[in-house]
């Protein structure tokens, strides 16, 4: 459960940070005058390193590579818990995880009979069983 929560936050928090650095481009964008390839990605992530026009660019490629790994680092958390055959044992209701992992008691009170093995008779049954053909309406 603490690593399905843990998957959980990282996936949530690499969202919220691409999210909104895709808004904060977005609005970016038209306040650009120069740029080269797609405007979006240049707003994110900038040209060259040794630009000297700073301004037409957020340089926010670092947090955006941040939000994406630690994404992709919750998805991958979120996938091995889910397919994990253990986990699922404790997913099960406390009554059926107990039946799951220790035997049923034996008890010494009288209880219903085991039921006979095919073509035996119950123990103590002396009459006999009628055939579809002896019953008559």
């Amino acid at each position: 459960m603490k690593k399905t929560l843990i998957g959980c936050v990282l996936t949530l928090a690499g969202t919220w940070i691409v999210g909104c650095i895709f808004v904060a481009a977005a609005l970016f964008v038209p306040n650009m005058s120069s740029w080269e390839g797609t405007r979006l990605w240049y707003a994110i992530f900038g040209g060259s390193p040794y630009e000297a026009d700073l301004k037409q660019s957020m340089a926010l490629g670092l947090p955006f590579a941040i939000g994406m790994l630690m994404f992709a680092a919750g998805i991958v958390i979120l996938a091995v818990e889910y397919f994990r055959p253990e986990a699922r044992a404790d997913s099960l209701p406390v009554p059926l995880r107990a039946a799951a992992k220790s035997p049923a008691p034996v008890s010494s009170a009288p209880g219903p009979r085991p039921l006979p093995a095919a073509g035996e008779r119950p123990a103590g049954d002396n009459e006999e069983i009628p055939t579809m053909r002896e019953v008559r309406p």
